[in-house]
């Protein structure tokens, strides 16, 4: 939101600011501000008893995908030794004489890139494995606090809280502060809009539910 402050009879007053021309819209209180921004930021929020939930959910979660992660491991690291058992055989083989140099050379790049697919597959699983995890604990702990945020009366933290949930949507036109969350505070904008029509597991974890989508990412 790209706004100018001006103080006017022991008043601070905002409006927009526009890049190339100047803008025609009227000001409005700092007071009023801070009450629509705190309007805003608390349809956000996520409430205390689903942030716990939600951290519990992600931490089954970690479990259960280490588990994955594991056994792929140890299936891979199987079938590396099988490779190596298989290059020495053919180096055996070709050393000896039993082997042309064209198919040793074939052959052996051949199981050469087998093996480097399997470490690069090893080593991407083992990085993704978790790297939804951190980001998705960080955002449940902001998400989680915006409702002490809305009620604590520090204009500039709801102005750089404002700018991470509403990004490039948030406006102010005609005295009204407006925006749509960006990902993933619109998935609890839905949630919070969801209560009373969907069971509180649907809202969590059925379809677009908060905790896949962040996961997910």
């Amino acid at each position: 939101m790209m706004i100018t402050a001006e103080k006017q009879k022991g008043h601070i007053y905002y409006r927009c600011t526009k890049k190339k021309v100047r803008c025609l819209q009227p000001y409005i209180r700092e007071e009023e501000l801070d009450r629509q921004l705190s309007s805003l930021i608390q349809k956000v929020s996520l409430r205390a008893d689903w942030a716990e939930k939600l951290l519990a959910m992600a931490e089954k979660d970690k479990a259960v995908s280490a588990q994955s992660v594991s056994a792929f491991v140890q299936e891979s690291q199987i079938k590396i030794r099988a490779i190596n058992t298989k290059l020495q055989r053919l180096l055996d083989g070709y050393l000896e004489q039993d082997i042309e140099r064209e198919i040793y050379r074939e052959q052996k790049t051949k199981l050469l890139m087998e093996k480097k697919s399997l470490d690069e597959k090893m080593a991407r699983i083992e990085q993704k494995q978790n790297d939804w995890l951190e980001p998705f604990q960080s955002w449940i702990k902001v998400a989680s606090t915006l409702v002490k945020i809305a009620r604590d009366n520090d204009l500039l933290q709801k102005k750089v809280i404002a700018k991470e949930i509403f990004g490039s949507n948030l406006r102010l036109a005609s005295r009204a502060v407006r925006g749509e969350p960006v990902f993933p505070y619109l998935s609890a904008l839905r949630a919070a809009e969801s209560v009373g029509q969907k069971s509180e597991s649907l809202i969590l974890v059925g379809g677009a539910g908060i905790e896949p989508a962040l996961s997910a990412v």
